[in-house]
């Protein structure tokens, strides 16, 4: 849940980045999808599965609301077009937040294993 809540923060903040400086979604979201292809390809089913799934938070009945009314509200003292890309952030960085979690657990389970291993040899 604070891996999720995490990403969804970060998410939200290179939305609002985007939106401050009028960078294009392109820039921000297409780097990100193609760090997802290997972490996705090399992370366990089990964290996969609730990472994407994990987007999913995104389209809640409380997130939505409240992105798009920042984002509304942002462009709209700004005078941008539009405001939106912050809900994309928020949907892609948990995916990317849970598989990353996912492969350090992963690794420091591997890690307590040899150590366990080793302990039991002596």
């Amino acid at each position: 849940m604070h891996t999720v809540a995490f990403g969804v923060g970060i998410g939200v903040a290179l939305g609002v980045t985007k939106l401050l400086f009028e960078i294009s979604l392109v820039w921000f979201l297409l780097p990100l999808y193609i760090l997802l292809i290997p972490i996705t390809a090399i992370s366990s089913e089990a964290f996969v599965n609730i990472g994407w799934d994990s987007a999913g938070v995104t389209t809640g009945p409380i997130t939505v609301p409240l992105v798009i009314a920042l984002g509304l509200g942002l462009g709209s003292a700004m005078n941008v077009v539009e405001g939106f890309g912050i809900l994309a952030m928020a949907s892609v960085c948990p995916i990317i937040a849970v598989l990353t979690m996912g492969l350090l657990a992963g690794r420091r389970r591997e890690k307590h294993n040899e150590t366990s291993e080793e302990g039991e040899d002596t």
